[in-house]
Protein backbone atom coordinates (compact mmCIF):
# COMPACT_ATOMS: atom_id res chain seq x y z
CA UNK A 1 0.00 0.00 0.00
CA UNK A 2 1.31 3.71 -1.13
CA UNK A 3 0.14 6.80 1.23
CA UNK A 4 -1.01 9.63 -0.78
CA UNK A 5 -0.76 12.45 0.65
CA UNK A 6 -3.92 14.21 0.85
CA UNK A 7 -4.37 18.61 1.04
CA UNK A 8 -6.37 19.63 3.76
CA UNK A 9 -8.02 23.10 3.59
CA UNK A 10 -6.45 26.04 5.43
CA UNK A 11 -8.83 28.46 6.81
CA UNK A 12 -6.55 31.82 7.32
CA UNK A 13 -8.22 34.04 10.25
CA UNK A 14 -6.75 36.99 11.81
CA UNK A 15 -7.95 39.61 14.60
CA UNK A 16 -9.20 36.53 16.87
CA UNK A 17 -7.28 37.20 20.18
CA UNK A 18 -3.60 36.69 19.26
CA UNK A 19 -2.60 36.07 22.86
CA UNK A 20 -5.33 34.37 24.22
CA UNK A 21 -5.86 36.98 26.63
CA UNK A 22 -9.58 38.12 25.74
CA UNK A 23 -11.04 35.25 27.25
CA UNK A 24 -10.82 36.75 30.22
CA UNK A 25 -12.86 40.16 29.10
CA UNK A 26 -15.15 38.18 27.58
CA UNK A 27 -16.05 35.68 30.26
CA UNK A 28 -16.79 38.21 32.71
CA UNK A 29 -18.60 40.70 31.03
CA UNK A 30 -20.99 37.35 30.03
CA UNK A 31 -21.47 36.67 33.34
CA UNK A 32 -22.29 40.77 34.16
CA UNK A 33 -24.72 41.04 31.60
CA UNK A 34 -26.35 37.58 30.95
CA UNK A 35 -29.36 37.27 28.65
CA UNK A 36 -27.94 39.96 26.16
CA UNK A 37 -25.33 39.41 23.94
CA UNK A 38 -23.90 41.54 20.91
CA UNK A 39 -26.02 40.34 18.06
CA UNK A 40 -29.21 40.97 20.51
CA UNK A 41 -30.51 44.48 19.32
CA UNK A 42 -33.69 44.50 20.19
CA UNK A 43 -35.86 43.89 23.08
CA UNK A 44 -39.13 43.44 21.37
CA UNK A 45 -37.41 40.12 19.33
CA UNK A 46 -37.80 38.74 23.02
CA UNK A 47 -41.59 38.92 23.15
CA UNK A 48 -42.05 38.14 19.27
CA UNK A 49 -40.12 34.81 19.86
CA UNK A 50 -42.66 34.20 22.56
CA UNK A 51 -45.32 34.90 20.60
CA UNK A 52 -44.43 33.29 17.80
CA UNK A 53 -43.72 29.80 19.12
CA UNK A 54 -46.25 29.95 20.99
CA UNK A 55 -48.72 30.50 18.09
CA UNK A 56 -46.85 27.59 15.99
CA UNK A 57 -48.30 25.47 18.31
CA UNK A 58 -51.71 26.48 18.27
CA UNK A 59 -51.95 26.52 14.66
CA UNK A 60 -49.74 24.71 12.81
CA UNK A 61 -48.78 21.88 15.70
CA UNK A 62 -46.10 20.34 13.24
CA UNK A 63 -42.91 19.13 14.91
CA UNK A 64 -41.03 18.73 12.65
CA UNK A 65 -37.81 21.61 12.72
CA UNK A 66 -37.60 22.19 8.95
CA UNK A 67 -41.54 23.50 9.13
CA UNK A 68 -40.70 25.53 12.78
CA UNK A 69 -37.63 26.89 10.77
CA UNK A 70 -39.71 28.18 8.16
CA UNK A 71 -41.92 29.62 10.05
CA UNK A 72 -39.62 31.46 11.86
CA UNK A 73 -37.47 32.61 8.57
CA UNK A 74 -40.82 34.13 7.36
CA UNK A 75 -41.65 35.89 10.23
CA UNK A 76 -37.94 37.28 10.50
CA UNK A 77 -38.24 38.20 6.37
CA UNK A 78 -41.33 39.80 7.08
CA UNK A 79 -40.65 41.76 10.02
CA UNK A 80 -37.79 42.34 7.76
CA UNK A 81 -39.64 44.17 5.00
CA UNK A 82 -42.03 45.64 7.28
CA UNK A 83 -38.85 47.74 8.25
CA UNK A 84 -37.58 48.53 5.19
CA UNK A 85 -40.72 49.66 4.33
CA UNK A 86 -40.95 51.94 7.19
CA UNK A 87 -37.21 53.38 6.08
CA UNK A 88 -38.00 56.75 7.24
CA UNK A 89 -39.26 56.29 10.71
CA UNK A 90 -37.20 56.70 13.33
CA UNK A 91 -36.14 53.99 15.97
CA UNK A 92 -36.55 50.65 13.99
CA UNK A 93 -33.06 49.95 13.72
CA UNK A 94 -31.53 46.52 14.42
CA UNK A 95 -34.13 44.93 12.63
CA UNK A 96 -32.19 41.34 10.99
CA UNK A 97 -32.48 41.29 7.40
CA UNK A 98 -33.73 45.01 6.56
CA UNK A 99 -30.54 45.51 3.61
CA UNK A 100 -32.24 42.28 1.73
CA UNK A 101 -35.74 43.78 2.55
CA UNK A 102 -34.73 47.10 1.08
CA UNK A 103 -33.26 45.26 -2.40
CA UNK A 104 -36.43 43.58 -2.67
CA UNK A 105 -38.84 46.68 -1.99
CA UNK A 106 -36.03 48.47 -4.94
CA UNK A 107 -36.47 45.40 -7.36
CA UNK A 108 -40.22 45.25 -6.78
CA UNK A 109 -42.72 46.35 -9.29
CA UNK A 110 -45.45 43.53 -9.10
CA UNK A 111 -48.57 43.37 -6.73
CA UNK A 112 -47.55 40.71 -4.64
CA UNK A 113 -43.81 40.27 -3.34
CA UNK A 114 -43.32 36.66 -2.62
CA UNK A 115 -40.25 35.65 -0.89
CA UNK A 116 -40.59 31.78 -0.18
CA UNK A 117 -37.71 31.62 -2.50
CA UNK A 118 -35.53 33.68 -0.01
CA UNK A 119 -36.42 31.95 3.06
CA UNK A 120 -37.67 28.38 3.06
CA UNK A 121 -34.81 25.86 3.37
CA UNK A 122 -33.23 25.55 0.10
CA UNK A 123 -34.93 28.30 -1.17
CA UNK A 124 -33.71 28.93 -4.90
CA UNK A 125 -33.82 32.81 -3.85
CA UNK A 126 -31.37 35.13 -2.53
CA UNK A 127 -31.58 34.01 1.65
CA UNK A 128 -32.90 37.27 3.41
CA UNK A 129 -29.95 36.53 5.80
CA UNK A 130 -26.94 33.59 6.00
CA UNK A 131 -27.92 31.06 8.58
CA UNK A 132 -29.76 28.93 8.03
CA UNK A 133 -31.95 29.78 11.49
CA UNK A 134 -31.92 33.47 10.85
CA UNK A 135 -31.35 35.77 13.19
CA UNK A 136 -33.18 33.48 15.68
CA UNK A 137 -30.38 30.71 15.97
CA UNK A 138 -27.76 33.07 15.46
CA UNK A 139 -28.78 35.72 18.23
CA UNK A 140 -31.66 35.33 20.06
CA UNK A 141 -32.64 31.34 20.87
CA UNK A 142 -29.72 31.12 23.32
CA UNK A 143 -30.88 34.05 25.36
CA UNK A 144 -34.18 33.39 25.34
CA UNK A 145 -33.19 30.18 27.15
CA UNK A 146 -31.15 31.81 28.81
CA UNK A 147 -33.70 34.21 30.51
CA UNK A 148 -36.04 31.27 31.22
CA UNK A 149 -38.48 32.26 27.75
CA UNK A 150 -38.07 29.23 26.83
CA UNK A 151 -39.07 26.58 27.76
CA UNK A 152 -38.14 22.31 26.83
CA UNK A 153 -41.30 20.34 25.76
CA UNK A 154 -40.89 16.61 26.42
CA UNK A 155 -41.72 15.29 23.21
CA UNK A 156 -40.36 17.43 20.91
CA UNK A 157 -37.22 19.53 20.13
CA UNK A 158 -39.39 23.17 19.39
CA UNK A 159 -39.28 25.58 22.38
CA UNK A 160 -42.03 26.89 24.17
CA UNK A 161 -42.61 29.24 26.02
CA UNK A 162 -42.06 29.08 29.69
CA UNK A 163 -44.90 28.86 32.47
CA UNK A 164 -44.52 32.34 33.90
CA UNK A 165 -42.77 34.55 32.13
CA UNK A 166 -42.50 33.04 28.97
CA UNK A 167 -46.38 33.23 29.05
CA UNK A 168 -46.46 36.86 30.20
CA UNK A 169 -44.12 38.39 27.09
CA UNK A 170 -46.40 36.24 24.92
CA UNK A 171 -49.34 37.71 26.27
CA UNK A 172 -47.72 41.43 26.27
CA UNK A 173 -46.81 41.26 22.80
CA UNK A 174 -50.13 39.61 21.75
CA UNK A 175 -51.71 42.68 23.32
CA UNK A 176 -49.82 45.41 22.05
CA UNK A 177 -49.99 44.31 18.25
CA UNK A 178 -53.85 43.51 18.43
CA UNK A 179 -55.54 42.11 15.49
CA UNK A 180 -52.56 42.85 13.82
CA UNK A 181 -50.90 39.25 15.10
CA UNK A 182 -53.43 37.26 12.94
CA UNK A 183 -52.12 39.24 10.52
CA UNK A 184 -48.77 39.12 11.12
CA UNK A 185 -48.69 35.23 11.34
CA UNK A 186 -50.97 34.92 8.60
CA UNK A 187 -49.10 36.94 5.94
CA UNK A 188 -45.39 34.85 6.91
CA UNK A 189 -47.33 31.57 6.46
CA UNK A 190 -48.53 32.80 3.23
CA UNK A 191 -45.17 34.47 2.29
CA UNK A 192 -46.51 36.79 0.10
CA UNK A 193 -47.28 40.61 1.06
CA UNK A 194 -48.46 43.72 -0.34
CA UNK A 195 -46.55 47.02 0.32
CA UNK A 196 -50.45 48.06 1.63
CA UNK A 197 -49.93 44.83 3.99
CA UNK A 198 -46.38 45.97 5.13
CA UNK A 199 -47.87 49.86 5.77
CA UNK A 200 -50.29 48.14 8.18
CA UNK A 201 -47.86 46.09 10.03
CA UNK A 202 -45.39 49.01 11.30
CA UNK A 203 -47.17 48.85 14.92
CA UNK A 204 -45.42 45.12 15.11
CA UNK A 205 -41.84 46.89 14.57
CA UNK A 206 -39.17 47.21 17.63
CA UNK A 207 -40.19 50.71 18.37
CA UNK A 208 -43.69 49.91 18.59
CA UNK A 209 -43.45 49.67 22.33
CA UNK A 210 -46.26 51.47 24.01
CA UNK A 211 -45.18 53.38 27.37
CA UNK A 212 -48.15 52.38 29.56
CA UNK A 213 -48.62 48.70 28.49
CA UNK A 214 -48.26 45.16 29.39
CA UNK A 215 -46.06 44.49 27.28
CA UNK A 216 -43.67 47.18 28.46
CA UNK A 217 -43.96 46.31 32.23
CA UNK A 218 -43.37 42.55 31.25
CA UNK A 219 -39.80 43.37 29.26
CA UNK A 220 -38.83 45.29 32.68
CA UNK A 221 -39.88 42.61 34.90
CA UNK A 222 -37.12 39.99 32.49
CA UNK A 223 -34.75 42.58 32.57
CA UNK A 224 -34.71 43.46 36.06
CA UNK A 225 -35.50 40.28 37.38
CA UNK A 226 -38.26 41.12 39.07
CA UNK A 227 -39.98 37.79 39.66
CA UNK A 228 -39.69 34.60 42.07
CA UNK A 229 -36.41 33.08 42.81
CA UNK A 230 -34.15 35.19 40.19
CA UNK A 231 -30.79 32.74 39.67
CA UNK A 232 -27.69 34.32 40.36
CA UNK A 233 -27.44 35.49 36.34
CA UNK A 234 -30.73 37.23 36.54
CA UNK A 235 -29.47 39.07 39.59
CA UNK A 236 -26.40 40.03 37.92
CA UNK A 237 -27.88 41.18 34.48
CA UNK A 238 -30.26 43.39 37.24
CA UNK A 239 -27.72 45.14 38.97
CA UNK A 240 -25.84 45.79 35.80
CA UNK A 241 -28.53 47.61 34.29
CA UNK A 242 -29.45 49.24 37.65
CA UNK A 243 -26.20 50.70 37.15
CA UNK A 244 -26.53 51.54 33.98
CA UNK A 245 -29.44 53.90 35.22
CA UNK A 246 -28.08 55.10 38.14
CA UNK A 247 -24.63 56.08 36.75
CA UNK A 248 -26.92 57.74 33.60
CA UNK A 249 -28.14 60.07 36.46
CA UNK A 250 -25.07 60.74 37.93
CA UNK A 251 -23.64 62.46 34.42
CA UNK A 252 -27.10 64.13 33.62
CA UNK A 253 -27.09 63.08 30.13
CA UNK A 254 -27.26 60.08 27.15
CA UNK A 255 -25.19 57.45 28.62
CA UNK A 256 -23.06 55.13 25.85
CA UNK A 257 -20.93 52.00 26.52
CA UNK A 258 -17.84 53.86 26.58
CA UNK A 259 -19.04 56.05 28.98
CA UNK A 260 -20.00 53.19 31.21
CA UNK A 261 -17.22 51.67 31.31
CA UNK A 262 -14.99 53.81 32.13
CA UNK A 263 -17.20 55.70 34.66
CA UNK A 264 -17.23 52.16 36.66
CA UNK A 265 -13.60 52.42 36.42
CA UNK A 266 -12.81 55.22 37.59
CA UNK A 267 -15.25 55.22 39.96
CA UNK A 268 -16.75 59.03 39.17
CA UNK A 269 -18.29 60.93 36.32
CA UNK A 270 -16.90 62.19 33.50
CA UNK A 271 -16.03 65.60 35.02
CA UNK A 272 -14.47 63.89 38.16
CA UNK A 273 -17.33 64.02 40.44
CA UNK A 274 -17.59 60.68 42.73
CA UNK A 275 -20.08 58.29 41.94
CA UNK A 276 -21.53 58.06 45.28
CA UNK A 277 -24.37 56.79 47.10
CA UNK A 278 -24.60 53.91 44.96
CA UNK A 279 -25.02 51.18 48.29
CA UNK A 280 -22.60 48.38 48.98
CA UNK A 281 -24.79 46.14 46.44
CA UNK A 282 -24.08 48.17 43.41
CA UNK A 283 -20.69 49.40 44.62
CA UNK A 284 -19.30 46.00 44.47
CA UNK A 285 -20.82 44.99 41.30
CA UNK A 286 -19.11 48.38 39.88
CA UNK A 287 -15.76 46.92 41.16
CA UNK A 288 -16.65 43.79 39.24
CA UNK A 289 -16.87 46.40 35.73
CA UNK A 290 -13.55 47.85 37.15
CA UNK A 291 -11.85 44.69 37.08
CA UNK A 292 -13.50 44.08 33.14
CA UNK A 293 -12.21 47.01 32.22
CA UNK A 294 -8.83 46.79 33.66
CA UNK A 295 -8.19 43.39 32.37
CA UNK A 296 -9.06 44.78 28.92
CA UNK A 297 -6.62 47.98 29.12
CA UNK A 298 -4.18 45.74 29.95
CA UNK A 299 -4.59 43.49 27.71
CA UNK A 300 -4.51 46.13 24.41
CA UNK A 301 -1.35 46.98 26.21
CA UNK A 302 -0.14 43.20 25.16
CA UNK A 303 -1.14 43.37 21.87
CA UNK A 304 0.09 46.99 21.13
CA UNK A 305 3.74 45.18 21.96
CA UNK A 306 2.99 42.38 19.94
CA UNK A 307 2.05 44.70 17.58
CA UNK A 308 5.61 46.53 17.37
CA UNK A 309 7.18 43.22 17.25
CA UNK A 310 5.29 42.42 14.33
CA UNK A 311 6.64 46.01 12.91
CA UNK A 312 10.23 45.19 13.74
CA UNK A 313 10.50 41.40 12.20
CA UNK A 314 8.46 42.74 8.99
CA UNK A 315 12.01 44.66 7.94
CA UNK A 316 13.23 41.20 7.67
CA UNK A 317 11.80 39.45 4.77
CA UNK A 318 13.93 36.30 5.13
CA UNK A 319 13.27 35.92 9.00
CA UNK A 320 15.14 36.99 12.07
CA UNK A 321 16.16 34.85 15.32
CA UNK A 322 13.70 35.43 17.91
CA UNK A 323 15.92 36.50 20.41
CA UNK A 324 17.92 39.15 18.04
CA UNK A 325 13.90 40.56 16.88
CA UNK A 326 12.84 40.79 20.47
CA UNK A 327 16.34 42.90 21.28
CA UNK A 328 15.88 45.04 18.43
CA UNK A 329 11.83 45.65 19.18
CA UNK A 330 13.61 46.98 22.98
CA UNK A 331 15.99 48.97 21.66
CA UNK A 332 13.45 50.70 19.23
CA UNK A 333 11.66 51.75 22.56
CA UNK A 334 14.94 53.47 23.30
CA UNK A 335 14.71 53.24 27.04
CA UNK A 336 16.80 56.45 27.86
CA UNK A 337 14.96 58.83 25.91
CA UNK A 338 11.95 58.19 27.53
CA UNK A 339 12.84 58.95 30.83
CA UNK A 340 12.42 55.56 31.94
CA UNK A 341 14.20 54.69 35.31
CA UNK A 342 16.32 51.75 36.04
CA UNK A 343 13.61 49.23 37.03
CA UNK A 344 9.97 47.97 36.51
CA UNK A 345 10.02 48.92 40.33
CA UNK A 346 10.65 51.88 40.16
CA UNK A 347 9.00 53.39 36.38
CA UNK A 348 5.31 52.36 38.77
CA UNK A 349 7.07 53.87 40.98
CA UNK A 350 7.43 57.31 39.15
CA UNK A 351 4.63 57.67 36.85
CA UNK A 352 2.13 59.75 38.31
CA UNK A 353 -1.12 58.28 39.44
CA UNK A 354 -4.04 60.51 37.39
CA UNK A 355 -6.52 61.82 39.71
CA UNK A 356 -9.07 61.50 37.70
CA UNK A 357 -8.53 58.02 35.44
CA UNK A 358 -10.88 58.35 32.68
CA UNK A 359 -9.49 62.60 31.77
CA UNK A 360 -7.82 63.23 28.38
CA UNK A 361 -6.43 66.11 29.73
CA UNK A 362 -3.82 64.37 32.02
CA UNK A 363 -1.34 62.92 30.19
CA UNK A 364 -0.54 59.92 32.26
CA UNK A 365 -4.21 59.21 32.67
CA UNK A 366 -5.50 55.32 31.45
CA UNK A 367 -7.77 57.02 29.13
CA UNK A 368 -5.22 59.04 27.38
CA UNK A 369 -2.40 56.32 27.41
CA UNK A 370 -4.77 53.68 26.32
CA UNK A 371 -6.09 55.79 23.36
CA UNK A 372 -2.68 56.01 22.20
CA UNK A 373 -2.00 52.46 22.81
CA UNK A 374 -4.92 51.82 19.89
CA UNK A 375 -3.13 54.40 17.35
CA UNK A 376 -1.13 51.25 17.07
CA UNK A 377 -3.70 50.62 14.62
CA UNK A 378 -4.43 46.84 13.34
CA UNK A 379 -3.37 47.43 9.54
CA UNK A 380 0.08 47.06 8.28
CA UNK A 381 1.53 50.48 8.62
CA UNK A 382 3.85 50.85 11.30
CA UNK A 383 3.32 51.54 14.34
CA UNK A 384 4.48 55.14 16.26
CA UNK A 385 7.10 54.80 18.67
CA UNK A 386 4.90 56.81 21.18
CA UNK A 387 1.96 54.15 20.83
CA UNK A 388 4.65 51.42 21.82
CA UNK A 389 6.10 53.26 25.04
CA UNK A 390 2.12 54.35 25.94
CA UNK A 391 1.89 50.15 25.86
CA UNK A 392 4.37 50.41 28.38
CA UNK A 393 3.48 53.00 30.52
CA UNK A 394 -0.35 51.76 30.90
CA UNK A 395 1.26 48.25 32.33
CA UNK A 396 3.33 50.28 34.66
CA UNK A 397 -0.28 52.90 35.63
CA UNK A 398 -2.30 49.53 35.79
CA UNK A 399 0.61 47.76 37.80
CA UNK A 400 -0.13 50.80 40.44
CA UNK A 401 -3.56 51.18 40.37
CA UNK A 402 -4.41 47.63 40.89
CA UNK A 403 -1.96 47.17 43.63
CA UNK A 404 -4.78 47.00 46.54
CA UNK A 405 -7.31 45.18 44.57
CA UNK A 406 -5.14 42.14 42.76
CA UNK A 407 -7.40 39.72 44.74
CA UNK A 408 -10.43 40.91 43.22
CA UNK A 409 -8.44 41.14 39.73
CA UNK A 410 -7.40 37.50 40.29
CA UNK A 411 -10.67 36.47 41.35
CA UNK A 412 -13.13 37.73 38.30
CA UNK A 413 -10.36 37.48 35.47
CA UNK A 414 -8.71 34.28 36.66
CA UNK A 415 -5.24 33.31 35.49
CA UNK A 416 -3.42 34.79 38.76
CA UNK A 417 -0.48 32.32 38.21
CA UNK A 418 2.32 33.01 36.05
CA UNK A 419 3.04 29.40 34.89
CA UNK A 420 0.09 28.24 33.45
CA UNK A 421 0.19 28.39 29.34
CA UNK A 422 -3.40 27.63 28.71
CA UNK A 423 -5.03 31.05 30.54
CA UNK A 424 -3.69 34.76 30.69
CA UNK A 425 -5.05 37.84 32.27
CA UNK A 426 -3.67 40.84 33.28
CA UNK A 427 -3.40 39.31 36.81
CA UNK A 428 -1.20 36.71 35.66
CA UNK A 429 0.88 39.69 33.58
CA UNK A 430 1.43 41.74 37.10
CA UNK A 431 2.00 38.07 38.90
CA UNK A 432 5.12 38.39 36.08
CA UNK A 433 6.07 41.40 36.05
CA UNK A 434 6.48 41.41 40.07
CA UNK A 435 8.76 38.38 40.07
CA UNK A 436 11.36 40.70 37.77
CA UNK A 437 10.21 44.21 38.61
CA UNK A 438 14.00 44.55 40.54
CA UNK A 439 15.72 43.29 36.84
CA UNK A 440 17.60 46.61 34.83
CA UNK A 441 14.29 47.25 32.82
CA UNK A 442 15.58 46.76 29.57
CA UNK A 443 15.65 42.74 30.82
CA UNK A 444 12.32 42.92 31.76
CA UNK A 445 10.95 44.42 28.78
CA UNK A 446 12.67 41.73 26.66
CA UNK A 447 11.50 39.34 28.83
CA UNK A 448 7.95 40.55 28.60
CA UNK A 449 8.32 40.90 24.84
CA UNK A 450 9.09 37.19 24.27
CA UNK A 451 8.15 35.27 26.78
CA UNK A 452 4.42 36.74 27.34
CA UNK A 453 4.32 38.19 23.74
CA UNK A 454 6.23 35.84 20.94
CA UNK A 455 6.47 32.71 22.68
CA UNK A 456 2.66 33.16 23.91
CA UNK A 457 1.49 33.81 20.30
CA UNK A 458 2.64 31.12 18.91
CA UNK A 459 1.29 28.69 21.25
CA UNK A 460 -1.55 30.32 21.12
CA UNK A 461 -2.02 30.15 17.15
CA UNK A 462 -0.47 26.50 17.70
CA UNK A 463 -3.47 25.60 20.03
CA UNK A 464 -5.98 27.05 17.68
CA UNK A 465 -4.46 25.42 14.53
CA UNK A 466 -3.93 21.71 16.34
CA UNK A 467 -7.91 22.13 18.12
CA UNK A 468 -10.02 24.41 15.76
CA UNK A 469 -7.92 23.82 12.19
CA UNK A 470 -7.89 27.82 11.91
CA UNK A 471 -4.46 29.47 11.29
CA UNK A 472 -4.19 32.60 13.05
CA UNK A 473 -0.46 32.75 12.74
CA UNK A 474 0.91 35.86 12.59
CA UNK A 475 4.58 35.11 12.91
CA UNK A 476 5.63 32.07 11.65
CA UNK A 477 8.61 29.96 12.78
CA UNK A 478 10.82 28.11 10.56
CA UNK A 479 15.04 27.37 10.91
CA UNK A 480 15.44 29.64 13.95
CA UNK A 481 14.10 32.68 12.53
CA UNK A 482 10.62 34.19 12.74
CA UNK A 483 8.67 36.15 9.41
CA UNK A 484 5.92 37.96 9.31
CA UNK A 485 2.53 36.69 8.02
CA UNK A 486 0.04 39.17 8.67
CA UNK A 487 -0.26 41.90 10.93
CA UNK A 488 -2.69 42.83 13.45
CA UNK A 489 -3.01 45.36 16.56
CA UNK A 490 -4.89 46.26 19.67
CA UNK A 491 -8.89 46.22 19.88
CA UNK A 492 -10.98 46.85 22.91
CA UNK A 493 -13.90 44.02 23.67
CA UNK A 494 -17.71 45.08 23.05
CA UNK A 495 -18.92 43.99 26.84
CA UNK A 496 -22.89 44.57 25.68
CA UNK A 497 -23.21 47.56 27.53
CA UNK A 498 -24.66 48.98 23.77
CA UNK A 499 -27.68 46.78 23.57
CA UNK A 500 -28.20 46.76 27.17
CA UNK A 501 -28.64 50.47 26.83
CA UNK A 502 -30.75 50.27 23.53
CA UNK A 503 -32.93 47.74 25.75
CA UNK A 504 -33.50 50.35 28.36
CA UNK A 505 -34.51 53.13 25.65
CA UNK A 506 -37.23 50.34 23.98
CA UNK A 507 -38.87 50.30 27.26
CA UNK A 508 -39.52 54.13 27.86
CA UNK A 509 -36.39 54.27 30.99
CA UNK A 510 -34.03 56.18 28.75
CA UNK A 511 -33.75 59.07 26.76
CA UNK A 512 -31.71 61.01 24.73
CA UNK A 513 -31.27 63.36 27.19
CA UNK A 514 -30.98 61.06 29.66
CA UNK A 515 -33.44 59.53 32.21
CA UNK A 516 -36.73 59.32 31.77
CA UNK A 517 -39.20 60.18 34.65
CA UNK A 518 -40.27 56.11 34.36
CA UNK A 519 -35.96 55.81 34.73
CA UNK A 520 -35.09 58.01 36.99
CA UNK A 521 -38.01 56.64 39.30
CA UNK A 522 -36.34 52.77 38.80
CA UNK A 523 -32.96 54.04 40.17
CA UNK A 524 -34.25 55.98 42.77
CA UNK A 525 -36.48 52.82 44.00
CA UNK A 526 -33.21 50.92 43.87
Amino acid sequence: MVAIPEWTELRQKSGLDPLGMQAASVNLYQRLVPGISNVTLRIRYYGLYAWLCRTYAERIGDTRLESWKRTVRRAEALLALVAANAAGEDGNGGVAGVLWAARRLGEHRGSLIDFRQDTDPGGAGTPYLKQAWGAYGAAYASQLYEVGVFGEASQHEIPVPAPGLGDVLADGFAEAIGPLADSFFTLAQEGRVTKADLASLTPVLPAGIGENTAERDAYQRLLFAAFEDPRPNDVARQRSLRLALQITGVIDGEASADVLRWVCYAGAAPNGQPVTRLGDELEAHRQRWWAYQAGDLGRIACEALLKWLLDTVESYTTGIEPARAVAEAVDALEVGAAGWPRTWRQLVAALPTATNSQSRAERGSERALSEAVLDAGRGEERADVASARAAIELLAVLHQRCAPSRALLAAELGGEGIDGAAFRSLASELAFLDAYQDAPLDQTLARLMRERVLDRHLWVAMQKLRHQGDYTFLLEADDGKVRVRSKDGPVLTNPRLGNALTFLRDIHLLSPSGLTERGRELAEAT
